[in-house]
């Protein structure tokens, strides 16, 4: 039945990881397409589910007050979506960037703008599984071409000279922990936090026992440490399910909390559509673990990314803000 039901879930990843973007012409001729507006990006039916070095030292103030032009999403030759919550009005004084590793435009670009994040966000699909995204960026300069592309996107796109990267968040549904394992392993010292939506896995050092290979998760537990003090964000949400051949993400949740020393607790509370049943917190390190076991429970983690992992990160990045106004006012 576990591996029934874990088939059932694979398929369910593939229609919501898969976009159905418009066809591109070779690299070679193809220009960038810019939308104006996010009404590509639209809001998905749940009836789509069927069941059987420090970045932060470089962070540009913002200036002047919040700007209200509109969101543009632009589908770049490499088939990579960037998404600007305001056009190109925030990048002149700063450059957040979210690279979303896994899910369909579709579903990421809605419940994003939703979220009152300021930042670019670029979406990064590139298969069903995690080994795709983790052999993409096996080397360090695979991970360094990817933010030089992305650098090179946002300064041609916005007409910009200086596009570094001042706050960078790596987030991922699903297979596309792989993506993130990898950021961990090359650059931890660029990335500011880690959002990881129902999909951390490794194998056992004891499968009868399901005992998590602790040691497979390291690079996880070097930045969590860093969570629970304050220097960076870790914000994990996980459903039930527990496949048969590994360990699912609410054990590596539990494993990583308990190798950093993270209080954890039962809640019962209904929220974002879903049954919360535990949580664990300690500093900047937070999950959040919810019940089912089935495709639609999975699924949820990505159709309510905005309100969970999403906003954790916005009310990271102003409460960085505003001790950074405090800490210059008392100066």
């Amino acid at each position: 039945m576990k591996a029934l039901l874990f088939a059932g879930i694979v398929a369910t990843t593939v229609a919501l990881s898969q976009s159905p973007a418009p066809a591109l012409v070779p690299a070679s001729r193809a220009p960038a397409l810019i939308l104006a507006s996010p009404a590509a990006a639209k809001d998905p039916e749940p009836a789509e589910v069927q069941v059987p070095e420090n970045a932060e030292s470089h962070v540009q103030e913002p200036t002047g007050p919040a700007s209200t032009a509109n969101p543009m999403t632009v589908l770049m030759r490499t088939g990579h979506w960037f998404i600007y919550s305001h056009g190109c009005d925030t990048v002149k004084t700063r450059r957040d960037v979210i690279i979303h590793f896994h899910g369909a435009y579709t579903t990421v670009i809605p419940r994003y703008l939703a979220s009152g994040l300021d930042a670019v966000l670029v979406i990064v699909n590139l298969g069903l599984f995690s080994g795709p995204y983790t052999s993409a960026y096996a080397l360090r300069a695979n991970v360094d071409g990817l933010l030089e592309r992305i650098k090179t996107g946002i300064a041609e796109q916005c007409g910009i000279e200086d596009a570094s990267i001042t706050r960078l968040a790596l987030s991922s549904w699903s297979a596309g922990y792989g993506a993130t394992e990898q950021f961990l392993r090359w650059r931890p010292e660029l990335v500011d936090a880690v959002l990881l939506a129902d999909g951390l896995h490794v194998g056992f050092t004891d499968r009868a026992s399901r005992a998590v290979n602790v040691n497979s998760l390291d690079v996880f537990v070097k930045f969590a440490q860093l969570a629970t003090r304050g220097e960076k964000l870790m914000a994990i949400t996980h459903s039930s399910i527990i496949p048969q051949e590994y360990a699912g993400a609410a054990e590596t949740a539990m494993a990583v909390s308990l190798a950093v020393h993270a209080p954890t607790w039962t809640v019962s509370e209904s929220k974002y559509g879903m049954q919360q049943v535990t949580a664990a917190r300690r500093g900047d390190f937070l999950v959040e673990g919810f019940a089912g076991n089935d495709k639609p429970a999975h699924a949820s983690h990505l159709y309510s990314i905005g309100k969970t992992t999403f906003a954790r990160l916005r009310e990271y990045w102003e409460r960085q803000h505003h001790v950074r106004k405090t800490q210059q006012s008392q100066q």
